[in-house]
């Protein structure tokens, strides 16, 4: 069955997303919708991104990613993009280059179904344009080669001169209030060759040894390592939440502050 996800900033409180996927669903009952996130922070661009560099690629070759993130854009235009054997519906917002920056974009189109303006494009124009994609159409019939979009850049690691340290930057926090950095398994071991090394946080917090696990430390301690995606991370042991005792919390540290490392 063709699959459409969706990601979205709607939260789940309002009539926004069951309105999306009734319109989703009343032109082909049969498709497999597949809900992402719908509690992304409206604006935040590193967190939506993230969100989405991280999953996409699990899911089966021509699955249609319909982005209602920041949908009313400036500029007023919507994009379909075909990357990684995958499709990508959103608004002209700076977003699309964030999803995977080390991938060419194959393709990116304007869309233009001639509908009139909408003040719910991700609704009336967006799914329309998922459905078509969904059944097989051809990205091409939705518009012409977008010229000019809009731009936005993740943070990368910055190594210094003198290769004896890392500056990096927190990218996301998730639910349980973890921090996860843009510093890669790859960058550290090739700049640390090794040695030893002191992760410089705020409020004086300091980490000189990577744990294995998120229970190698004992409850309530700051530890460090490398998760899932191979990305820095820094936690708290048992952590109950990022509302209650997160690393985030318990260091006061918020998406794009810096994480330094520096290596003796």
């Amino acid at each position: 069955m063709p699959i459409i996800t969706l990601t979205s900033d709607y939260g789940i409180l309002d009539h926004y997303l069951a309105s999306v996927k009734g319109a989703l669903l009343s032109e082909s009952p049969d498709f497999t919708l597949v809900d992402i996130s719908h509690t992304i922070e409206p604006g935040n661009f590193f967190e939506a991104a993230f969100i989405l560099r991280n999953c996409y690629a699990s899911f089966p070759k021509g699955t249609v990613h319909l982005v209602a993130f920041q949908e009313i854009s400036e500029n007023g235009k919507l994009l379909a993009a075909e990357m990684d054997g995958q499709f990508f519906l959103m608004a002209d917002n700076g977003m699309l280059p964030m999803i995977n920056p080390d991938l060419k974009i194959k393709k990116t189109i304007e869309i233009d179904l001639r509908a009139e303006k909408s003040h719910f494009p991700a609704k009336d124009i967006l799914t329309r344009a998922a459905n078509h994609l969904a059944r097989g159409g051809s990205i091409d019939l939705l518009g012409r080669q977008a010229r000019d979009i809009v731009q936005k850049t993740i943070s990368r690691p910055i190594i210094s001169n003198d290769k004896n340290s890392i500056k990096g930057s927190v990218v996301y926090i998730d639910n349980f209030g973890n921090l996860i950095s843009n510093i890669s398994q790859k960058t550290f071991r090739e700049v640390g060759q090794d040695r030893s090394f002191e992760i410089q946080l705020p409020r004086s917090q300091r980490i000189s040894r990577l744990s294995e696990s998120y229970h190698s430390v004992s409850s309530g301690s700051v530890m460090a390592f490398f998760n899932s995606q191979n990305l820095l991370e820094i936690a708290v042991s048992d952590s109950r939440g990022k509302v209650f005792n997160g690393a985030n919390t318990l260091l006061g540290i918020e998406v794009q502050n810096v994480i330094t490392i520096q290596f003796r």
